[in-house]
């Protein structure tokens, strides 16, 4: 982004706003000096950012609180615990972890008391939580080249942290894994680098007994799952990419299921951890959407980047992962992931649904 222009000396303003005196007492745009007031609006356009110095000043929504931040550290894929007591997630110095949203270890956090505890090295690139709270499910995290991250086995961890099994999968590399409904399935998305993109898809195991069952063959989003796509589970049904075009055209990253009444909702975003991405509410009932107002940086012309979200049991907050935009030009990436808590959701969704 180009830097702003800075006045060589100060100008007595005359003649209206942005215009100084000549040598021949009449007001003029340029003066004796380029004035910055004038320019500075055009310079932004062509630079490309979409900064606006003047307007309606941008205010950050109060139900926003900050749960965790590290400059040096990126915190992601966070999932609520059942009782609504504690949030797990991962955590990955962007030392080692170039890519937001991958590479982590897991971590928890006392919702209450912001206790922070560390429980089990990774890297991880997945993490699911079981209905009774009781376990989650990971999944390792192995580098591709230089800058990316891939998936990697998956195995069961209790809640404080200590390895219960290490899962048979018929593929290598798992790319995201949830629990089903009662607890006694995960569903994932795995696939063999030396295979190609043949018998990539989403599988279910009976992580009891290891009996492993292709639910649907699907190689098309083998590169947006490596690229964080994500999946959800309603019921023992598959949600994930396009899940309504009525209700957004677009891919459904990282998409979270919250039944509320007789409608099903879905938190999901509009790209992963990118300037662009914003975060949506989609009523599948009545096939609508809705952007939340969780933007805790703005203003909404250059918004955050968003990774990932969850709902609290309750589904009256989120805890979502998200970073601040560095500058406002196309050209811009996201800082480090943060944890922050959504208060009220219902109260933050723009123009539609209480």
């Amino acid at each position: 982004m180009l830097p702003l222009p800075v006045p060589l000396r100060e100008e007595k303003k005359e003649g209206g706003f942005g215009f100084a005196k000549n040598q021949t007492g009449r007001p003029s745009v340029f003066g004796n000096r380029l004035n910055s007031s004038y320019f500075l609006p055009v310079i932004l356009i062509l630079a490309g950012c979409s900064l606006w110095p003047f307007g309606e000043k941008w205010e950050r929504n109060p139900g926003l609180e900050l749960l965790v931040r590290d400059d040096s550290c990126c915190f992601f894929n966070p999932v609520w615990s059942p009782d609504g007591r504690h949030i797990y997630y991962l955590r990955a110095h962007r030392k080692y972890a170039t890519s937001p949203g991958a590479g982590g270890e897991l971590w928890k956090i006392n919702v209450d008391t912001k206790e922070k505890r560390f429980l089990l090295k990774g890297p991880f690139f997945s993490l699911a939580i079981s209905p009774d709270g009781d376990l989650l499910a990971l999944s390792y995290a192995t580098r591709e080249n230089e800058r990316g991250w891939i998936g990697g086995p998956l195995i069961l961890v209790d809640t404080a942290g200590n390895i219960r099994d290490t899962l048979p999968t018929g593929l290598p590399l798992i790319l995201d894994v949830e629990f089903n409904l009662d607890g006694s399935k995960l569903y994932y998305y795995a696939y063999d680098p030396a295979r190609g993109k043949v018998s990539s898809g989403f599988y279910a195991m009976d992580w009891k007994t290891g009996l492993e069952k292709l639910v649907k063959e699907d190689s098309e989003v083998l590169y947006h799952m490596k690229w964080r796509l994500g999946f959800d589970l309603k019921d023992d049904s598959l949600i994930y990419g396009i899940v309504d075009s009525d209700a957004y055209p677009g891919f459904f990253f990282q998409p979270r299921v919250f039944l509320k009444g007789d409608s099903c909702f879905l938190i999901f975003f509009t790209g992963c951890a990118n300037p662009s991405s914003e975060i949506m509410i989609a009523n599948l009932s009545s096939h609508t959407s809705f952007v939340l107002d969780a933007d805790p940086y703005g203003p909404p012309e250059t918004p955050s980047g968003f990774e990932s979200a969850d709902w609290s049991p309750d589904g009256e907050k989120l805890v979502i992962s998200v970073g601040e935009v560095q500058g406002g030009c196309p050209e811009a990436r996201v800082k480090n992931l943060e944890l922050w808590i959504l208060h009220n959701v219902w109260e933050s969704v723009a123009g539609g649904e209480k």
